[in-house]
């Protein structure tokens, strides 16, 4: 095992290599060899720093034997792999126990904060000046303090004061802080444009006053503007110490708006879906329920089709104005036309024909000639009871039902000549005397404002009129006790005129009033500065 000092050549030769061994192992080999030597056993250490290395070499040679640290990728399942096993999941857990958390470090602040030294903070803060106050600390005066004989006043003040309801245009200017006499000037210049009545509450006007000519005299207006009309704006600026008013009128488009589409599932949500304001839909079913049964007389393949009054400003404003027109089309033609015609602003259908209102529909247009109540007989001559009212009309006037309900009578009966009799809900029948033809049968389902025959003089008559009674659970009773509506008729001028309005409207198509507007020449905007962007206009209530 030992090498040759001389030769260099190995004691004994083997395929095992040489190893080098301690000083301990040395003295044990030189031991044996000499059995009469005594053997000694040096297990006590001389120092503290023999006893931790004696403690390191023993550690150190069990931990060799243990083998913690195997190979994994060998021997998978025997005991040494599971033992490489533990080792690793107990050094991983180890990791994970130590690992540090992401919860926030909370740290001292710099300084202590109460409310006295937040204040101090806010005292100095610039965002106030964004607003339009100022910043920092403002002391109490002290006698070192002078006052100052006057202070320095803005040259220019900017206000926006509000016309009220009921209030007069003076009287707004003075509260203002305009001079009496100026304010009188100037509502008198604005009177000869347009009267004072005219200009709607709520009007907003835009004052700029100059300085003042002297210490505690009013401020003089330098400039006024506010919207008069829709199409007009009103100036009054002073040019060389004087004011002079400065009309502007504003280019308005005043093609109506018309919408057409679709019925779909839901006829409300279809029209907005097109364009068409809130209001005007509503007004559009408002009118239409009046005429028929939207629920049960209009279908999903159906169109509908209104016009509506659309002004629109050159500056961009836009005013919605009342339901002209309002249809529903079915396979391309006309189910229902209303238009709307008159002073009174009442829709009329395509043969001229008013709508129907709420209640009974009074049965003719004509006057009434005789009422309900004890009277003498115009034929017989003697006095008795007359149990309806009699209606004046030509010969061939319509007679419209008063509302829905049934024919339970239609034909000649005695003194009234040709007669119908409708039964209606709740006990309430209706009776139409001395017609000059039957519309309808017996037994047969009638509408409201549905033709049932025409005025005639058949049977006790005088004249053509029209005999109409009314029955509450099989008495008569005054027919003008129960509310009715008239259905109001053109004359041959106004219905001319009727046509050709509806013509008109007709021809105006879906989308017009949505076009561009041509730019208006005559109003140049002026260059704006940013810090006139700025709204700091003082309000006048």
């Amino acid at each position: 095992m030992f090498k040759d000092h001389e030769t260099g050549s190995d004691r004994a030769r083997g395929e095992n290599p040489a190893v080098d061994l301690s000083h301990d192992q040395i003295l044990d080999s030189d031991a044996d060899d000499a059995p009469s030597a005594p053997q000694k056993r040096r297990r006590n250490p001389s120092s503290l720093a023999d006893a931790y290395g004696n403690w390191r070499s023993g550690v150190s040679a069990k931990l060799a034997k243990a083998d913690l640290t195997p190979d994994l990728a060998q021997d998978i399942g025997s005991r040494r792999w599971l033992r490489g096993a533990a080792t690793l999941a107990g050094l991983t857990a180890l990791t994970l126990a130590f690992l540090p958390g992401f919860s926030p470090v909370s740290a001292a602040p710099a300084m202590q904060m109460d409310d006295h030294v937040r204040d101090e903070f806010r005292s100095q803060m610039i965002m106030p000046l964004a607003l339009g106050a100022d910043s920092g600390r403002r002391m109490g005066a002290t006698p070192a303090v002078i006052e100052l004989a006057s202070a320095p006043e803005r040259p220019r003040l900017d206000l926006v004061a509000t016309l009220a309801q009921g209030d007069g245009f003076d009287r707004m200017l003075r509260r203002a802080g305009v001079a009496g006499e100026e304010a009188s000037l100037i509502a008198g210049m604005i009177g000869e444009a347009i009267p004072i009545a005219d200009i709607e509450p709520g009007t907003q006007i835009d004052i700029t006053l100059g300085r003042r000519p002297a210490a505690g005299a009013p401020r003089p207006v330098d400039a006024l503007t506010f919207r008069a009309r829709f199409d007009l704006q009103l100036a009054v600026e002073r040019v060389d110490g004087q004011l002079r008013l400065d009309p502007r009128p504003i280019v308005v488009d005043a093609t109506p708006l018309r919408v057409r589409g679709d019925v779909g599932s839901s006829l409300y949500r279809s029209a907005r879906a097109a364009g068409a304001p809130p209001g005007a839909v509503q007004d559009f079913l408002r009118t239409l329920g009046e005429e028929m049964n939207l629920n049960a007389e209009i279908g999903a393949d159906d169109e509908f089709d209104m016009i509506v009054e659309y002004r629109r400003a050159a500056t961009g404003e836009v005013e919605v104005g009342d339901l002209l027109y309002a249809a529903i089309i079915r396979d391309g033609r006309p189910r229902k036309q209303l238009m709307r015609f008159g002073r009174e602003g009442q829709f009329y259908d395509a043969a001229g024909e008013g709508t129907m209102r709420e209640g009974l529909i009074r049965p003719v247009s004509g006057a009434i000639s005789s009422r309900y109540g004890m009277r003498r007989h115009p034929i017989l001559g003697y006095r008795r009871m007359h149990g309806g009212v009699d209606f004046r009309g030509r010969t061939g006037t319509p007679i419209y039902a008063a509302t829905d309900g049934t024919v339970n009578f239609a034909g000649r009966n005695g003194g009234f000549g040709n007669f119908v009799r409708i039964r209606h809900g709740g006990g309430l029948s209706t009776g139409y005397a001395h017609m000059s033809r039957i519309a309808v049968q017996n037994g047969q389902r009638v509408e409201r404002g549905q033709v049932i025959g025409y005025i005639g003089s058949t049977g006790l008559s005088t004249g053509p009129h029209l005999h109409y009674e009314m029955y509450r659970n099989g008495q008569k009773i005054d027919p003008l006790s129960v509310q009715w509506v008239t259905r109001a008729q053109l004359t041959a001028a106004e219905m001319a005129n009727f046509r050709q309005q509806l013509v008109r409207l007709q021809m105006i198509e879906p989308g017009a009033a949505l076009n561009d507007l041509a730019p208006d020449t005559s109003t140049v905007e002026e260059p704006v500065r940013e810090i006139d962007r700025i709204e700091n206009r003082q309000r006048v209530d």
